[in-house]
């Protein structure tokens, strides 16, 4: 069931399903409009400050546009800096960022957080995408990137500084009632997140339910007592070919991800799947990943949740809009990539299909078929 607060609200914003890699939304940062990437793996609310510095993935510097982000932030904390700690994170793709915390007042869908602990990024490797200025992260207080003292270097599991990111803030100080959701549609601006609540569209059958669970994804302790990631088990993977249908049931630990683009699964169910594709999809070593011609036919995909199969669109499985020409050939990207030892997730080429609704009160996670 659904946990509550009296006197919450609910609200939403639209999502824009940015270059069909991300999904981004619009927030006020002291009343300044800001887009950011919305993402469900991760928990710390961050902008990039004006001159800040770009650099490689060997910490190189570089011009600032091969950062490529949105307007900088030219501005400081207006609530107040925190002194003596850090911000000092890296993703799973590997960008990197460190910069400096504070309070700011922040605005989301119209409801206002006062004094929300946030950072203002000046060192960054980061794949931007020339819109967005920073991102804010939905995730468990586990996952903030808060160090003691100022010196990057010395950062480190014993130095952290946890913190309440936004959604926690929202559900302590009674904002919201204790659950969001996400409503993300491909190739639209017409996506939902919505904050205490379900957002305002059609979905079809009914809503299956799986625990969100506390378990080590990576080698912290911590995890396995405290939330930290979205993570579930579904029931099993469900794929077909033009001859054959298989349901693998092996059950594993997955992380729901919004701010990931592919879904990453075992190389024996990913291998499986890739199989069914025709022609099969080849492996791009400087891409990283595995493309299929554009004209390719995809198998059909499916998620078991709790005895419900939610279908993934072929759509989502061969991304039209990222593309290479190899031999005068275009190839796409395919939407389920090889997650090898994991973490193993489901990113947007899922969230796609889906109305997610995170109820952090009732510690579960809830999926309705998108109906668009």
């Amino acid at each position: 069931m659904q946990s509550s607060l009296t006197n919450a609200s609910f609200a939403y914003e639209h999502t824009d399903d940015l270059l069909s890699e991300e999904y981004i939304a619009e927030i006020e940062w002291d009343g300044v409009p800001v887009q950011v990437i919305i993402d469900s793996g991760s928990s710390d609310t961050w902008l990039v400050q004006a001159g800040f510095t770009c650099v490689d993935a060997d910490g190189n510097e570089q011009a600032e546009e091969d950062c490529s982000f949105g307007p900088v932030f030219n501005g400081t904390f207006d609530e107040g800096s925190i002194a003596d700690e850090n911000f000092n994170i890296e993703y799973g793709d590997g960008e990197f960022l460190t910069g400096v915390l504070g309070y700011e007042n922040v605005t989301v869908a119209g409801i206002t957080v006062q004094n929300q602990e946030v950072a203002l990024v000046n060192y960054s490797y980061w794949f931007g995408d020339d819109v967005t200025s920073g991102l804010m992260g939905l995730a468990y207080p586990l996952l903030t990137s808060a160090y003691e003292g100022t010196n990057t270097s010395a950062d480190s599991e014993d130095t952290l500084a946890e913190y309440n990111p936004i959604i926690t803030t929202m559900i302590n100080d009674g904002l919201i009632d204790p659950v969001f959701s996400l409503a993300l549609e491909r190739n639209s601006d017409s996506g939902y997140l919505a904050l205490g609540g379900l957002p305002p569209v059609n979905t079809t059958g009914p809503y299956a339910s799986t625990p969100i669970l506390k378990i080590e994804i990576y080698d912290e302790p911590e995890m396995a007592v405290q939330y930290s990631f979205y993570t579930i088990i579904a029931d099993g993977y469900v794929y077909e070919g033009s001859e054959n249908q298989t349901a693998d049931t092996t059950q594993f630990p997955i992380i729901v991800d919004s701010g990931t683009t592919l879904v990453y699964l075992p190389t024996d169910i990913y291998t499986d799947i890739i199989a069914l594709y025709d022609p099969k999809p080849i492996y791009i070593l400087e891409e990283g990943a595995s493309f299929v011609l554009c004209t390719a036919t995809a198998p059909s995909v499916g998620v078991n949740i709790n005895g419900t199969v939610f279908d993934i669109s072929a759509a989502d499985l061969i991304y039209q809009d990222y593309s290479i020409t190899l031999l005068g050939k275009d190839y796409c990207l395919v939407g389920i990539q090889d997650g090898t030892t994991g973490p193993y997730i489901l990113g947007d080429t899922f969230l796609n299909n889906v109305v997610a609704v995170f109820d952090i009160g009732a510690s579960e996670m809830r999926f309705a078929a998108n109906n668009y």
